[in-house]
């Protein structure tokens, strides 16, 4: 989902800024991504969440250059798209009180 139409910003905490400036300060400016994509220069842009959802604790953020955090972002992206086409297309199966 692009952050344009995202409702991401309006869940952050009240103390993003500071933690983004901590979890800088601790990658040092540096990309903190594993594996690296191959257009990454190695200097970190974006404060990234390691687990998706809204756990913003330190333990739970990167510092990503532009280039990684896309290629997580379309990975974890085409992973979701995945498991939504697994439930469409699984088997109906029966109530089991129906015979």
């Amino acid at each position: 989902m692009p952050w344009e139409t995202s409702d991401r910003r309006f869940r952050l905490p009240r103390n993003w800024p500071q933690l983004k400036r901590q979890v800088r300060a601790r990658a040092e400016g540096q990309c903190e991504a594993a594996p690296h994509d191959p257009r990454c220069d190695g200097v970190g842009t974006d404060c990234d969440h390691v687990i998706e959802g809204d756990d913003h604790s330190l333990d739970n953020l990167q510092w990503l250059s532009g280039p990684c955090h896309r290629a997580k972002t379309a990975r974890e992206s085409a992973a979701r798209n995945r498991q939504r086409a697994e439930l469409r297309h699984r088997p109906i199966e029966p109530h089991p009180g129906r015979k």
